[in-house]
């Protein structure tokens, strides 16, 4: 199971990067940060149809948002996101023990849509927050 300890360490945002990828992320975390306001976007980035999915997909924007927060500095928001994540990864591994797969094969699946949602947030953060704002609505405090 990912802890608190562990936290994003063990989610690989960057992951093995070059240098150049590395920047260009940072600079997203950045634009992120500085944009994610309630009146910044108005689309709504929408859950997968599988509810089974959802502590995944949220569990991945609450680790890059916490990232985030923590790359700005706030510390307070950014572990509020890390608190929602680790409860998000409880959950998600519950989910695989009950398919009779491992706390391994959860983790990958996190990793998965972490990997995924860094992805997009490189070509669209107001996609990210958004995204973001529906999984706090969907797994509030």
């Amino acid at each position: 199971m990912l802890t608190s300890k562990q936290g994003i360490g063990m989610l690989r945002w960057c992951g093995s990067l070059g240098k150049e990828k590395l920047v260009r992320r940072t600079f997203v975390l950045l634009l992120i940060g500085a944009f994610a306001t309630p009146s910044f976007g108005q689309s709504r980035a929408e859950l997968g149809a599988n509810p089974n999915d959802h502590p995944f997909q949220c569990g991945a924007a609450f680790s890059i948002m916490a990232k985030v927060y923590q790359e700005a500095g706030d510390t307070s928001k950014s572990e509020g996101y890390q608190i929602k994540f680790d409860k998000l990864v409880t959950e998600a591994e519950a989910i695989f023990e009950e398919a009779h797969k491992s706390k391994g094969d959860a983790e990958a699946y996190m990793q998965k849509h972490v990997d995924l949602l860094a992805a997009v947030a490189e070509r669209d953060a107001k996609l990210v927050i958004n995204f973001a704002r529906r999984c706090e609505e969907r797994f509030p405090g």
